[in-house]
């Protein structure tokens, strides 16, 4: 009988240690890598390959007292190999447990909270009311904020275009509405594109970066701004109150942390290592390869964005708070169209509520906050005076305009891209 293990040494390589049994006698022999001694192989019955034997004193030992010593080695009966460690959390966070995630909130907020909140039938009814002229005013609305995200990524990338800014703008929302983690595949997509249009790496993970700082700047910043809004028209919700303070801190805190990067090397370094050890806690935590390099990685950031930054701070901030404005116009429209009971409430309540949702879906748990979205927009305009109705039937209309309207948007962005829209030509120098 013939029983081999792996054993991982580190910088000494993989050790092979073969046990063979042969009545009374047991030999451990190492070898170290495939052939490191250049020994002759010699095969052994069963069809595996054995090295001669050298002699260990701490793990050679003969006698009729040898297999006693070791029976889980010597056993006859077959095993079943053991399974993988972390199998069922590497499934569990995966695209079958992000999946089930998404299905398991969906359901709950659509199937269960939201029709305790609102009846859909009513709701239904409002959207049905709606004039050609107010559904015109909707729709227009709705094109303007599927285009003003494009120029964000044209200020962060120069000499890219708009037709190909909005290309990759759409194909990735869609995405990004669609996987579990579509975040990160979004952010993937766009590279890909991004690189078929001519842009270099460095280009590119340069503007993904760039691009997420500003768009996080202006969603921590929003709170606070409301806050200010609302205490001028209206007492300030303790929600409100609290969701602007953690904006504003938040918001600080990112400030100070672009500026050190951007402007100190070893302040950038520091805080480069502070956050590569406190992600590869988490994912070790999450039995996942901890990151490594943050620090170099930081410094070649700092480097290429410097210059970048000197000069186009100003269109990324304009770019960055005109796609949110987008986005908020178009939430009050559907609201003031439907026109359901409180539906006149003050636009900075509305504003309110825009932004404390735009902080809690910072960090999507599901395709494009799908659920969670809905349930904010929906408890929050509820709480600043609209009917649960008319919110729900405001909020519905607007989740379908800029969560499931990106997606055939999407596609058919991609097909255009796959086809050669937007590609650079492979012979141009």
């Amino acid at each position: 009988m013939l029983i081999s293990a792996g054993v991982d040494v580190g910088f000494l390589g993989s050790v092979a240690l073969t046990v063979a049994s042969s009545g009374d006698l047991v030999v451990l022999a190492p070898t170290v890598g495939a052939e490191a001694d250049g020994r002759e192989r010699r095969t052994v019955p069963g069809g595996r390959d054995q090295r001669p034997a050298r002699p260990v004193p701490s793990a050679v030992s003969t006698g009729p007292m040898a297999a006693q010593r070791t029976p889980e080695l010597l056993s006859a009966r077959p095993r079943t190999p053991p399974r993988p460690r972390g199998s069922l959390r590497r499934l569990l966070t995966g695209p079958v447990g992000g999946t089930l995630l998404t299905v398991t909130v969906a359901g709950a907020v659509f199937a269960g909270v939201l029709p305790r909140m609102a009846d859909y039938a009513d709701a239904w009814g409002l959207v049905r009311d709606l004039t050609a002229g107010e559904t015109a005013i909707v729709a227009a609305a709705a094109v303007v904020n599927l285009l003003t995200y494009a120029p964000v990524w044209m200020a962060a990338l120069p000499g890219l275009r708009l037709s190909q800014a909005i290309l990759s703008d759409q194909a990735s929302t869609a995405v990004s509405n669609t996987v579990p983690a579509g975040f990160a595949v979004g952010v993937g997509t766009n590279a890909a594109m991004f690189h078929s249009f001519g842009f270099s790496a460095a280009q590119i993970a340069r503007a993904v970066a760039v691009t997420g700082i500003w768009n996080n700047l202006v969603k921590f910043g929003l709170p606070a701004l409301a806050l200010g809004g609302v205490a001028l028209v209206a007492d300030v919700p303790p929600g409100l109150a609290v969701a602007a303070a953690l904006g504003s801190v938040l918001l600080l805190l990112v400030v100070a942390a672009l500026i050190a990067i951007v402007t100190h090397r070893a302040a950038g370094a520091v805080a480069a290592r502070l956050a590569e050890r406190l992600v590869g806690g988490l994912a070790r935590a999450a039995g996942r390869q901890p990151p490594t390099g943050w620090p170099e990685r930081a410094e070649r950031f700092r480097t290429d964005s410097l210059e970048l930054l000197r000069g186009r701070w100003a269109p990324l901030t304009v770019t960055a708070v005109v796609s949110h404005a987008a986005l908020f116009v178009l939430l009050l429209v559907c609201l003031r169209t439907v026109d359901g009971e409180g539906a006149e409430v003050h636009w900075l309540a509305v504003l309110a509520v825009f932004a404390v949702t735009r902080l809690v879906t910072a960090v999507p748990i599901t395709p494009g906050a799908l659920g969670v979205a809905e349930l904010s927009y929906v408890a929050g305009l509820t709480a600043v005076g609209v009917s649960a109705t008319g919110a729900a039937a405001a909020v519905l209309v607007f989740r379908l305009l800029t969560w499931f309207l990106p997606i055939p948007c999407g596609l058919v962005a991609w097909i255009a891209w796959r086809r050669g829209a937007g590609q650079a030509d492979p012979a141009a120098p």
